[in-house]
């Protein structure tokens, strides 16, 4: 979230406003991406390859099928 308000407003002032310490902020900024954020990336390049895949003509029960069927991991 501070990531997006940041290109709006000054990082110290969106810290303020979401009572977040700079060390805290600089701490989480420097800290790799956990397993559960690398895998929802993954899984959000396979949805938008298989909505190409797809020509952008299935609807979200029949991607999920494809999806299914098309998973590498």
């Amino acid at each position: 979230m501070i990531n997006e308000l940041r290109l709006h407003y000054p990082v110290p002032f969106v810290r303020r406003v979401l009572s977040v310490s700079a060390s805290g902020y600089y701490s989480w900024q420097d800290r790799p991406l956990s397993k559960r954020d690398r895998e929802e990336m993954r899984l959000e390049l396979e949805i938008k390859a298989a909505h190409r895949r797809t020509r952008q003509t299935y609807g979200p029960e029949r991607l999920q099928h494809d999806l299914a069927e098309n998973v590498s991991g």
